[in-house]
């Protein structure tokens, strides 16, 4: 694995659970300050508009009152916070919205930004968040297609003065989309997910990859080798292709003490199925988060850097721990391989 491809880490920032002070809006300002201020290259939001309880409940909250902060709206604020950090969501369920509707918020958000904006793309995996809200819930075929149709409309009007598209879903005739994003061609569009449809989404469409929360050491290999191989029947190289990894992380310098709060998140989540259930990345904390002490992450973090990982996404749940987290992710282990 060619390990010259610069390391970056990033941060996801707990939209939902149980905040530590009343207000969210102080938390989160100060939460993505420090991270700005403190060499972290990017945030990350989930773009959800509701949760599984059993989620919801392990990152400290009430199901009925501490549903996700809206994603898009989120970025706008982080966006306002901060300077120089890129901004994405982990990810974007692509049919829950128009895409021109996203296009003009995405390509605002890059301008406010200054074109700091990543697309993070995926197909959807919680039908609750559609059905409930009166948004259609389509069969797996039919959210790929209109996911590809999204990318193609968004990519039209973030880049063409007049936007004409005639899709199978999705059409447009002379639409004007300013201003335009910053960043050129146009924001980076990284795909969420470890199925083959995924993977082949990245080739075709994506810049950057982002499988599972907690994936293994065996299993990201094998889904890089994977998108390796899609890549030379398409003409790409995966170099072309930035290779992320997200993990729920919690750092202390305790270690029995952090040993603890994750076995209890992992608990919560995984709910009576255990890893066996629907919310297996998050219920596999214990084995595969990025958790312990910093010395302790430092050496689980290489061993990611040497499979291919190279922009980790630190999913700081939840809230109470988060603080914590990242003052000596900051503090101790992004120095760590900075220096080195």
């Amino acid at each position: 694995m060619n390990h010259n491809h610069p390391i970056k880490f990033g941060i996801r920032i707990p939209l939902y659970g149980e905040y530590p002070i009343d207000n969210p809006f102080d938390f989160l300002q100060n939460l993505v300050q420090f991270a700005d201020r403190g060499d972290v290259d990017s945030i990350w939001v989930v773009d959800h508009f509701d949760m599984p309880d059993e989620s919801i409940r392990a990152a400290g909250g009430i199901p009925d009152q501490n549903a996700p902060l809206e994603a898009w709206a989120t970025l706008t604020a982080v966006a306002a916070w901060t300077k120089s950090v890129a901004l994405g969501t982990e990810v974007t369920p692509m049919t829950r919205r128009h895409p021109s509707i996203l296009a003009k918020v995405t390509a605002t958000i890059d301008v406010l930004a200054k074109g700091r904006l990543i697309l993070g793309a995926g197909a959807g995996w919680y039908p609750p968040e559609f059905k409930n809200f009166g948004i259609p819930w389509y069969r797996i075929t039919e959210r790929f297609e209109r996911m590809y149709e999204s990318i193609d409309v968004i990519k039209e009007l973030w880049t063409a003065k007049r936007a004409n598209y005639d899709g199978k879903y999705y059409h447009l005739k002379n639409a004007r989309l300013f201003p335009k994003p910053i960043r050129k061609p146009h924001p980076p569009i990284w795909f969420g997910g470890t199925s083959d449809r995924i993977l082949r989404s990245v080739i075709k469409y994506g810049n950057g990859w982002i499988p599972a929360n907690n994936t293994s050491l065996e299993e990201y290999q094998t889904k890089v080798m994977r998108l390796k191989e899609i890549a030379q029947e398409n003409a790409r190289t995966l170099s072309e292709i930035t290779l992320a990894g997200p993990f729920l992380t919690q750092i202390d310098s305790d270690h029995k003490k952090v040993e603890r709060t994750i076995k209890e998140y992992s608990q919560r989540a995984a709910g009576d199925q255990g890893e066996r259930g629907w919310n297996v990345a998050f219920g596999r904390s214990v084995r595969y988060g990025m958790w312990g002490t910093p010395a302790e992450c430092i050496t689980r973090i290489q061993k990611y850097i040497d499979v291919g990982v190279q922009h980790f996404i630190f999913d700081l749940l939840p809230p109470t721990t988060a603080k914590k987290s990242l003052e000596l992710l900051c503090n101790e282990i992004i120095p760590a391989f900075r220096n080195s």
